[in-house]
């Protein structure tokens, strides 16, 4: 498989789902990434987006299976660089740069960018996407990178898995601070909650309060863990395939999308939460 430029896609399962267009303008117009860095980012902001037309959609990840069968390529990196980007005609991104780049699976550049819907508003406001991941600047990663269309995020189902070291040995820690313990029919297997998860600000969690690292489950490292997906790939005949792509498609489908309730609440059963997004003032991470 070749991986080329443009590069470029998408959701978690588990949450309220709900419908919406995806891509929105916004009032306003700045670089919340400072004056010398608007030219440039306004640039690459207002380039024209992937045609969506050409582009395979995305489909539920409900499974080891369709996970594989939308993954591009299976990456290894060090976020370098966290930065907003904003577009009234798109709204804000988060923009992160992997660098020292090594391809576990498939293709990929020395160095990445992760464009993210979601970011710093001209008023200083950030709009948080409740399911796209937050990375923690300066960790290593390993990341699923998408082969299909995509609106929200190129990671796929939020498979960026946080490099770690707890009493003395390594471990991979997803988005809500579980630990990878293995694979799964349903896909990647995760322990309940050990670290705090990520804020808005990229600082890297704590332990949970109250966590004993003599007594923690059993969890895989990246050596571990790749090289248990290359068994289970080579086992079934299996390949990914695709090309990763870093812009998001021109037009915004409906896309089923999960959510998280702007309150911090569960929603009345049978009301899903119409905020897939929320907007938080300077200083609330």
């Amino acid at each position: 498989m070749r991986v080329g430029r443009p590069w470029t896609t998408f959701g978690r399962k588990g949450r309220t789902r709900f419908a919406l267009a995806l891509l929105c303008g916004a009032a306003g117009c700045a670089s919340p990434g400072g004056d010398d860095a608007a030219p440039e980012a306004a640039s690459r902001q207002e380039r024209p987006l992937v045609a969506e037309g050409a582009l395979r959609s995305p489909h539920a990840v409900d499974s080891l299976l369709s996970l594989l069968d939308q993954t591009a390529a299976v990456v290894e990196g060090e976020v370098t660089d966290l930065r907003s980007e904003y577009s009234p005609r798109t709204g804000p991104w988060t923009v992160v740069t992997l660098g020292n780049v090594r391809a576990h699976l498939g293709d990929a550049p020395a160095e990445l960018r992760l464009k993210q819907m979601g970011g710093l508003l001209p008023d200083g406001r950030q709009r948080v996407v409740s399911h796209v991941t937050r990375f923690v600047r300066g960790a290593r990663y390993v990341v699923f990178l998408r082969n299909t269309g995509w609106s929200l995020s190129p990671v796929l189902d939020g498979q960026a898995f946080r490099v770690e070291s707890v009493g003395g040995r390594e471990v991979l820690v997803g988005a809500e601070g579980g630990l990878v313990s293995g694979l799964g029919a349903a896909g990647v297997r995760q322990t309940a909650p050990v670290f705090e998860t990520v804020d808005l600000t990229g600082a890297r969690p704590a332990l949970r309060a109250g966590v004993d690292v003599t007594a923690l489950p059993e969890a895989l490292g990246r050596e571990a863990f790749v090289s248990l997906l290359q068994n289970h790939l080579r086992a079934r005949g299996l390949t990914v395939t695709g090309a990763f792509r870093e812009e998001p498609i021109a037009t915004a489908s409906a896309l089923s999308v999960p959510v998280t309730p702007t309150s911090g609440q569960a929603p009345a059963k049978g009301s899903p939460s119409s905020q897939p997004e929320r907007d938080v003032p300077p200083g609330h991470p």
